[in-house]
């Protein structure tokens, strides 16, 4: 079901604070804006560059998002990002955001770069915590660069070189970023029982050429784990 813009709402009555050069321009361009706002699901997160296929000129984007923000129409999730929100009407639970974790993945799509969890963010999502941060963390081969959301969260991106980037398996490079932070030091017990629930589902032949990209220490945990074939 399509957010249903109402196209005619601004026919008769144009705030003063978007009159530009071309009158029946502006309005145009406008409408064509709404138009292309009316055309995505609900629960889509978006960007004015998204808006870029109507032709219009940048700052009558940005004054139609500015406008149906303050309407309530669109969230904005952060400078620059926005949101056409997905509402609950069954259970009256309003608004449902989106997980921040799609908010760092269009980010990525639309800034065309690689990004891997790290951090508290990686070790919660390999099992080693149950504790859900505020603040995602993301290695990439982008710039770095840190977006404030909504209720205080982040999602903070740290460029890193491009090995840190070329595993063939995905989980296991996330695997690698959380053991780098825990350091060899204070890996227990209990992370190396975790370690092997990781590896259960990644076949070792799936992961020889990965084993070159990894730190030593890193490298022998891992290939010692698949050795003695406790899982």
């Amino acid at each position: 079901m399509k957010s249903g813009f109402l196209l005619n709402k601004f026919a008769n009555v144009i705030n003063p604070m978007y009159f530009c050069d071309g009158f029946n321009n502006c309005t145009g361009e406008m409408n064509k804006i709404e138009t292309e706002i009316g055309k995505m699901e609900p629960g889509t997160v978006f960007f004015p560059s998204d808006l870029a296929c109507t032709g219009a000129k940048s700052s009558n984007i940005l004054k139609v998002l500015e406008r149906e923000t303050k309407a309530g129409t669109i969230v904005r999730l952060a400078q620059g990002i926005y949101y056409l929100p997905k509402v609950d009407t069954k259970y009256g639970l309003g608004i449902i955001y989106p997980p921040y974790e799609e908010v760092a993945k269009r980010i990525a799509d639309r800034d065309k770069i690689i990004i891997v969890p790290t951090g508290a963010y990686a070790q919660n999502l390999l099992g080693f915590s149950t504790q859900v941060p505020m603040n995602l963390v993301y290695l990439t081969d982008g710039a770095s660069k840190t977006v404030a959301l909504l209720n205080g969260f982040t999602i903070k991106f740290v460029h890193t070189a491009q090995k840190n980037l070329a595993f063939r398996n995905k989980t296991l490079m996330m695997l690698v970023c959380a053991l780098k932070d825990f350091g060899k030091e204070h890996i227990t017990e209990e992370y190396v029982q975790k370690i092997r629930e990781v590896l259960a589902n990644i076949p070792f032949e799936s992961i020889k050429e990965d084993l070159a990209l990894m730190p030593a220490w890193i490298k022998d945990l891992i290939t010692e784990q698949y050795e003695q074939q406790v899982f």
